[in-house]
Formats: C-alpha cells, sequence, structure tokens
C-alpha cells in the first residue's frame, strides 16, 4: 500500500518537474535558479534522489540545446545572407569582410581576426585583422608563442573569459593598440583538415557564449570554403591563359588583354608580332622534342624584355605577340635589337652542332594602324609577311596612316 504523504512527495516532484519542462528553452540562469531550489526541497523529502537528481541534470542539457537551438534560429537570416554572399563573389577581400560584417551584428568584435592555413606549412597567414574598427595589413607568422597556432595543433577551441593574470605570449603574437579580455579562438576544420582559425575579442569579460562559438565555426567554414573555392578558380582560369610549354600568356589571354585594353585606355598600344624562320628546318633535322627548346629558347627571350608594360604570349605554333603599353625609351629598335642579342647569347646545341633563333617581325600601334584587335593583328600581319619576303630575320614597322584608313589595311605600306 502507497501511503498518503508518499502520494503527496510523488505529487510534488511531478509538479516541480511539469513546471520546469515548461521553462525548457527560456532563460539559462532562471531556470537554473530554479533546478538548484527543487534540489534543495527535494532534499529533505524525496527518497529517489537519484532518479530526481538525473532527471533534473537531463532537463538542464536540454535547456542549454534548446536555448542554442533559439538563438541559432534568430540569426538563420545572417547566415543565410552571408551563404548568399559567398554563393555570389569569388573575391577574397569582399568575402573576409563581409564575414566580419555578420559576425558584428551578432557578437562583440572589439578585435576579430581570419587566419588561413595550410596543414604542414611553418606559417600562418592572417588575412584579415581588425582592431576597434581599424583594418591591419595581412600578415605572415611562423607558428611559435600564440593563441592561433595552440588552436592549430590542438585542433580545439581556446575560449578566454577574462584576461589573463600573466603575459605567456611575445609581443609578436599580438596587434592592435589595446588588450582584450573575452577571447574566442575557434579551428575551421574542414575534411577533416585545419584550414585556419577565426577570432572574435572583447575588452569585457564574459562576452561569449557556447552559440557564440558555434557561429563562429559556421561562419569561418562558409568564408574559408568560399575562399578555396576562389582560389581554385583563379588558378584553373590561370591555366586556361596559360602555354604550357612555354609558360607564356596564350592565345585566348592575348585576345581578351587586347581587347580590353582597347576598350579601357585611349594610350598608345604596340603590338608586336613575332614568328620564327626556322621552326619547320629544326623539327625536320631534330626532332620535335628540339623543337620545343627551340620555341622555349624564343620565349625566354620574351620573358626577359618583359615588365609590367610589356607582356609577351604565344600565340600559335611559332607565333609570338608582344603588347607594350608605355613609350620605349629607345624605340622599338632597341627593344628588337636586345631580343636579337639573347638569342646570339643563348643558342641550343645538339651534340656537336649549335642551332641559332631566327625570327621575323611585324609592328603595328593602335590607333593609327588599326582600332581593333582583328584590324591591328591584321596591320602587324602585313608587316611581318613583309619582313618575311625581305628575307627573314627583319623588323618592319607599319607606316601611320589616317584613321579614317583603318579599314583599307590592304592598302597599308611599310618600311
Amino acid at each position: 500500500m502507497v501511503n498518503i504523504n508518499q502520494m503527496n512527495e510523488t505529487q510534488q516532484v511531478l509538479n516541480m518537474i511539469n513546471n520546469l519542462l515548461s521553462n525548457i528553452g527560456s532563460d539559462r540562469q532562471n531556470l537554473s535558479l530554479e533546478i538548484n531550489n527543487f534540489l534543495e526541497c527535494s532534499k529533505e523529502t524525496n527518497k529517489n534522489q537519484e532518479v530526481v537528481d538525473s532527471i533534473l541534470l537531463q532537463l538542464q542539457k536540454i535547456n542549454e540545446q534548446m536555448e542554442n537551438m533559439t538563438w541559432l534560429n534568430k540569426h538563420y537570416k545572417i547566415l543565410h545572407d552571408f551563404a548568399q554572399v559567398c554563393s555570389k563573389t569569388l573575391d577574397e577581400h569582399t568575402l573576409l569582410k563581409k564575414a566580419y560584417e555578420m559576425v558584428s551584428q551578432v557578437m562583440a568584435t572589439d578585435a576579430f581576426y581570419i587566419a588561413l592555413y595550410t596543414e604542414g606549412d611553418t606559417h600562418i597567414h592572417f588575412a584579415l585583422m581588425v582592431d576597434h574598427g581599424k583594418f591591419y595589413p595581412k600578415e605572415i607568422v611562423e607558428f611559435g608563442d600564440n593563441y592561433t597556432s595552440m588552436v592549430i595543433n590542438s585542433r580545439e577551441i581556446i575560449h578566454q573569459k577574462k584576461a589573463p593574470q600573466s603575459a605567456i605570449f611575445s609581443e609578436s603574437a599580438t596587434f592592435g593598440e589595446n588588450a582584450t579580455s573575452a577571447c574566442l579562438f575557434v579551428p575551421v576544420i574542414i575534411d577533416g583538415h585545419v584550414k585556419g582559425v577565426i577570432s572574435a575579442q572583447s575588452y569585457s569579460d564574459f562576452a561569449y557564449r557556447t552559440e557564440h562559438e558555434e557561429l563562429l565555426q559556421i561562419i569561418g567554414t562558409q568564408v574559408i570554403n568560399s575562399i578555396e573555392t576562389a582560389r581554385l578558380y583563379e588558378q584553373i582560369y590561370k591555366m586556361s591563359q596559360t602555354d604550357e610549354l612555354t609558360g607564356l600568356k596564350n592565345h585566348r589571354a592575348f585576345h581578351e588583354d587586347l581587347s580590353k585594353l582597347i576598350s579601357e585606355s585611349n594610350q598608345e598600344i604596340i603590338l608586336v608580332m613575332i614568328d620564327s624562320d626556322n621552326l619547320k628546318k629544326v623539327n625536320d633535322n631534330y626532332g620535335h622534342d628540339i623543337g620545343d627548346l627551340y620555341l622555349q629558347v624564343i620565349a625566354n627571350g620574351i620573358k626577359m624584355i618583359s615588365n609590367s608594360n610589356i607582356e609577351g604570349y604565344r600565340y600559335a605554333g611559332d607565333e609570338f605577340m608582344i603588347l607594350i603599353t608605355a613609350d620605349l625609351p629607345h624605340g622599338i629598335e632597341a627593344l628588337y635589337e636586345g631580343l636579337k642579342e639573347y638569342y646570339v647569347q643563348n643558342p641550343i646545341y645538339v651534340s656537336n652542332h649549335q642551332i641559332n633563333v631566327s625570327f621575323s617581325t611585324g609592328v603595328a600601334t593602335y590607333p593609327y594602324h588599326g582600332s581593333s584587335v582583328d584590324s591591328l593583328k591584321k596591320s602587324a600581319d602585313n608587316a611581318l609577311y613583309v619582313a618575311k619576303k625581305q628575307g627573314k630575320n627583319k623588323l618592319v614597322i607599319s607606316q601611320k596612316v589616317e584613321k579614317n584608313e583603318d579599314k583599307q589595311n590592304d592598302n597599308m605600306f611599310f618600311i
């Protein structure tokens, strides 16, 4: 038989648990206070204390999880907006800055940084660093006495809730003007590899909760994933514009670059078209491997004269292009002579045979010899034809004509 007192105690316990369940997901401090009061009351009245304690512990865990979910759901729109940004841009600076703006909306960011890391590397790349709204230049830091290195090595979050009693790190491990108190250092782990660290920091103690750690992980993963995608795209794009044999830009890059220069610039653009004189003979006599080497020597000469205003391209086969966007101090003739001298100094040797590079050159200038890619290219090609006809290994420069004669390239004169 169950006596009245036991029934009353059981009902009391059930009523208290029911009350606690109704408050699940509400403020954590209030619920914890209720649980503590319940524990104090139940110590004297409840004979099944172990069961009660277990129930209360589970309730507390459920409450924390529910509260975390409620907090994250509140900020779902921010995460959604950031995902939209990541899907629409391949610009690293935009991605990094937007990540900072998003995090700033939901937590204290008196200081903030995103560091990128490649496993096995001895350096950490700090791609974004902000202190009190001031953006600092990118920096590369060696592994050492800093929280970022600790997080990468341990693969675990470091949550510093208030300022440490003593400084354990060197000054080189810090940036900004003022010391922060509460700090979150969150590793970004993608496919089992540590890809970087994202950190939010505050001047105030106890500024962050578990929910902030989770949000940083989500945003950190999104931004670093997007940066890796952008870099992969850039690498693929660069490969699509690079000639594999010579390392020069290719036919596609030439047309894109010249089109862009013509559309965006009012300045003169010099187009130099180069064609080797002896490639077929080299291939026939020595094989295509030596023919490839011949092309590489031509490309190396073009690289030698290249700078920020001079860009070289392997256009097709043994035909090369050079675009010049600045005045040449000593004229195109001096550039041509410099190329010739390079090839004289760098012959190809096959057994006891010496192979010298010989090339013919045609030159045309925008806008005098063409106002479009095709017309300018045709003028340079006509000049190149004359150079070949004159006995090869020559330079021919298109004569200056009036702009309204641009479409009559067949009537060009050359000197």
